[in-house]
């Protein structure tokens, strides 16, 4: 008898909670614990891009503890923090946690930090542990070669770097299909199935087969209406639709006025070698780039090289402060507007596209690091040299 007695006194607290619990459909309920942080802590703050308020939000620490109320209809991705956005620390492991997590109650107990935090209530979450670990060995092993790679490029030993990025590629490749791919394949209706084709969707690249990309929009199209809208799904379709772009297709028109408001278009180019440019301000990668740009402009246009700079700048101001900056009024340079965006599929910047003399896009390269403008500068030097008229 006395044992029972005990047992309903353990499990009491657990009958008030689910009984005082209020939750409404597709909400997303968050009750957190904090014990033995070292500083004060009277707020935490959280981003979820699939919620209400923007994605942010913020809770009092009572008691050492906090809650949120997140209205989603779906799995999503959540960042929580002990630190105000403008601290320095705020993306520590100790003052940051990110989870995937579903609409239901979750209890978060972190103790010391956020780093060893403790969740429980989602399923959403254990599988994406479970399908997290799975891709731990090729992150591991993806680590040693970013070191190695490192090293080559200190000391300038290219083919070292080559043979690095073909094992990473190699490597990223793997984890792709091996973890991501499978888990698509045999869990296709999983509570976890947006944030995995998220995952694979990295693999895509310029080289990609048609075929490939095709597959992967099947599977974006087999996803919920909720899912295909959330977060990881807005993100899917953003990369999905930048493949559409493809290495041997006819470049799309661009009809617009360069900051200068005289026309631009590709058509009135036709017969040169193009590159695309696309750029913004606020971008530091790719005002990196535009001393080397403007060297192969001076090197290359008089034998047929024109350069169109697309800005996804908003501001006007700053975008014209750029331009006359860095010295790119070289070329002519132009917003980024509706029609491209329909047609080019930019999401991140920097990219660069060149397009042959024919209209047929040649290269694509997205990001900006060396590797990327090496093979650009190869690609047009390679070409125009083979064009009669060009003379050492």
């Amino acid at each position: 008898m006395r044992k029972s007695i005990l047992l309903l006194l353990n499990i009491a607290p657990l009958f008030v909670f689910s009984q005082t619990e209020t939750k409404t459909k597709g909400e997303l309920v968050i009750h957190g614990s904090i014990a033995n942080f070292k500083e004060p802590l009277d707020y935490v703050y959280l981003v979820c891009l699939d919620g209400s308020k923007d994605g942010f939000d913020s809770a009092k620490v009572i008691n050492d503890k906090y809650r949120f109320n997140i209205q989603t209809e779906v799995t999503t991705l959540i960042t929580l923090y002990a630190r105000k956005a403008d601290s320095p620390d705020r993306f520590k492991n100790r003052f940051m946690l990110t989870a995937i997590v579903e609409p239901t109650t979750v209890m978060i107990s972190s103790t010391d930090s956020f780093s060893n935090a403790k969740v429980s209530g989602s399923m959403a979450y254990i599988e994406y542990k479970l399908l997290e670990a799975r891709a731990e060995k090729y992150r591991q092993e993806l680590s040693m070669l970013y070191r190695g790679y490192s090293k080559m490029k200190q000391i300038d030993d290219k083919a070292g770097m080559a043979i690095f990025q073909q094992k990473i590629d190699s490597n990223l490749e793997t984890m792709y299909v091996n973890v991501y791919y499978k888990y698509i394949k045999t869990n296709p209706s999983s509570i976890l199935i947006n944030y995995a084709l998220n995952q694979y969707v990295y693999s895509l690249k310029d080289t990609t087969s048609e075929q490939s990309v095709k597959e992967v929009a099947s599977m974006y199209s087999k996803l919920s209406g909720n899912d295909q809208n959330s977060y990881f799904g807005r993100e899917i379709k953003k990369k999905i639709d930048t493949y559409k772009i493809r290495i041997g297709m006819m470049a799309p028109e661009i009809v617009q006025t360069d900051f200068l408001g005289k026309p631009v278009s590709l058509t009135s180019l036709k017969g040169k070698y193009v590159l695309l440019d696309f750029w913004a301000s606020w971008c530091g990668p790719c005002r990196r780039d535009f001393p080397q740009v403007k060297e192969l402009y001076k090197e290359y246009n008089k034998y047929g090289f024109e350069i169109i700079g697309i800005s996804k700048d908003t501001d006007t101001t700053a975008y014209l402060k750029a331009i006359e900056k860095d010295g790119i009024n070289l070329w002519a340079n132009t917003l980024f507007n509706e029609q491209i965006m329909k047609s080019y599929f930019v999401a991140a910047i920097p990219v660069k596209i060149l397009i042959d003399p024919k209209g047929l896009i040649m290269g694509i390269w997205r990001g900006g690091n060396d590797e990327n403008f090496n093979a650009l500068r190869s690609m047009i030097e390679n070409n125009i040299k083979k064009q009669s008229n060009f003379q050492q």
